[in-house]
């Protein structure tokens, strides 16, 4: 480009500004410290979920119920214990108004803790359950 400061004299510009691409790169950085605690915030529960030939992403949900291997319980990503569950899920049931619950438990976990978990929650007001599974690897056919 040529930059004119009067009749004679013409002068190359011979540099680029590069502030605008500065706050680009630095509300992409805001962006991703922002998100990330969440990401990270899921998956810090080490569960090894069952697997089912039909498994689908999990559907949003209000109230969430996890259950790890050595049995601690937490609610919406919040410590909780068994006790204290019913009380949990109804303080975030009137909350937030939920009215699914998702429950994703251990595959190792006994399974009378998981109908607990439905019946705690069902008698404080959540009635639509679902529980958490992660999709089968399937094997390829082979054809002859």
């Amino acid at each position: 480009m040529i930059r004119a400061k009067n009749a004679r004299q013409m002068k190359f510009i011979s540099e680029i500004n590069i502030t605008p691409f500065t706050d680009v790169c630095l509300v992409l950085l805001i962006i991703f410290m922002v998100t990330a605690p969440e990401m990270v915030r899921e998956s810090q529960f080490h569960l090894n979920l069952p697997k089912a030939a039909t498994a689908e992403a999990a559907m949003p949900a209000s109230v969430t119920v996890r259950i790890t291997p050595e049995q601690q319980v937490f609610v919406n990503n919040t410590a909780s214990s068994f006790a204290t569950l019913r009380e949990d899920i109804r303080t975030v049931h009137e909350e937030t108004d939920a009215r699914v619950l998702v429950v994703k438990a251990d595959e190792t976990i006994p399974y009378r803790l998981v109908i607990e978990t439905i019946d705690t929650a069902r008698s404080v007001g959540v009635d639509q359950i679902g529980l958490a599974t992660r999709k089968q690897e399937t094997t390829p056919v082979r054809l002859p």
